[in-house]
């Protein structure tokens, strides 16, 4: 289909040409009029585009466009694309001032950095928080925040973890960092103020550790009368034997929860400031698979399938605590004659630690508050086997040390899974 320009052009060159054709007929000139024709189209073209290119450039004004013919349909096209994208210009003009606007409403502060780390734009509690300065902007963000850990975390480029720093700015004050990768290398820095929130959590910890170590000394006297009580032959045996040594039980309970309490307050207070070693897991394992046998008595059969030669770069002793934890969780929670896999391996993404078991299996409501503090599925089983309602909490708490995660598959009546993730890049 032709366009209306075109069609006009047409009309314009035949209406023309037959002009010439009877010129040309009347006096007899046919190439004086041919030539006379082209070289008049010809000064014509090249005038509608002088018009179109001073109309197209908009230094020039007082320029109109070309109002008939091709140039003029051409200049019709050019000029409904120009509003089409005025107005998506404008739309995108009116979205980037609304999210700035936003921006500057947000409680925590936020600084966008282009791939060089510069300072391209910030918003105004930065002002506060960092005291970023308006002759800042272009500058690197390393030379404003002079915190050598935040230097140190920036170089790393791993991101995927914020960090808890106290202010270069304001020193008494604790900030969260967290750098968020976008646009062809950009980065946004959002720096929040958690000094209350971390307050509260250091008060909660230093009063579990505080309240555990306060109660570990008369609960050892308390042990102690209680075995001698037992030990001493008497009249007393006869009635209080039962109930003595159901103290002995609940004390023996309540020793291991204050050990469990000061292992999670140790752990969340991020006392593991050693550096990372590596880690020899198999052989950690082969004793856990000792002592396993041990907790499981005759009543488990125990499979280990262990990769001999995979090791990864963490914490010691933490780690051991994870492997215990759902060991002997398999074994509590497992019938007599129940089977316990326990499996370390690699793959492509993972090094993965996993225990499996066919005992009795939960139910999929309990499975997202699993490695809550104290929360159990059974409290009455828990306190018949001796669980403390901390180990899971231990668990999340040091894979969180080791940017690790745990996922739980259970069906009930059938059994549990329990599937330790670490990064790959752990391993060795």
């Amino acid at each position: 289909m032709l366009t209306n320009g075109i069609k006009r052009e047409l009309t314009w060159i035949v209406t023309i040409a037959w002009l010439m054709l009877f010129f040309a007929w009347i006096t007899g000139f046919w190439l004086a009029t041919l030539l006379a024709f082209i070289v008049f189209y010809m000064a014509r073209q090249l005038w509608s585009m002088k018009r179109f290119e001073d109309w197209m450039d908009a230094r020039k004004l007082n320029t109109h466009p070309p109002a008939s013919g091709f140039w003029s349909e051409l200049t019709y096209l050019v000029s409904k694309k120009q509003r089409a994208l005025e107005k998506h210009a404008d739309l995108n003009f009116y979205k980037s001032e609304q999210f700035k606007a936003a921006s500057m409403l947000i409680p925590d502060a936020i600084v966008s950095l282009d791939q060089s780390n510069n300072i391209e734009w910030f918003n105004t509690v930065s002002k506060s928080l960092l005291g970023i300065r308006r002759q800042d902007k272009g500058s690197k963000i390393e030379s404003v925040i002079r915190q050598p850990e935040f230097i140190q975390y920036l170089k790393k480029r791993d991101f995927s973890n914020a960090l808890t720093v106290n202010s270069a700015y304001k020193m008494s004050r604790t900030y969260q960092m967290q750098i968020i990768p976008y646009f062809e290398n950009h980065k946004l820095l959002v720096v929040r103020d958690i000094t209350e929130l971390y307050q509260l959590a250091q008060i909660r910890r230093d009063f579990i550790a505080n309240a555990s170590h306060e109660l570990r000394t008369p609960l050892t006297v308390l042990r102690g009368y209680l075995e001698v009580m037992l030990d001493t032959p008497g009249e007393h045996q006869q009635n209080w034997r039962l109930p003595l040594e159901h103290m002995e039980t609940q004390s023996h309970r309540m020793q291991s929860i204050i050990e469990d309490l000061l292992t999670l307050s140790t752990i969340e207070s991020e006392s593991i400031t050693a550096e990372k070693e590596l880690v020899d897991v198999p052989k950690k394992l082969k004793q856990l698979e000792t002592d396993a046998q041990q907790l499981g008595g005759e009543s488990h059969r125990f499979f280990f399938e262990i990769d001999e030669t995979l090791k990864i770069n963490g914490y010691p002793e933490p780690l051991k605590s994870v492997f215990m934890n759902l060991v002997s969780n398999a074994v509590r929670y497992s019938p007599d004659g129940g089977d316990i896999y326990v499996r370390w391996f690699a793959n492509k993404k993972h090094v993965v630690f996993e225990v499996e078991d066919n005992g009795l299996g939960i139910s999929q409501e309990h499975i997202p508050r699993l490695t809550e503090r104290f929360y159990r599925v059974d409290k009455d089983r828990s306190r018949v086997t001796g669980g403390t309602g901390l180990g899971l909490a231990i668990v999340k708490h040091v894979l969180e040390k080791h940017n690790a995660y745990l996922q739980i598959k259970s069906v009930l009546g059938k059994g549990s899974t329990f599937r330790c993730e670490f990064p790959i890049t752990l391993a060795q």
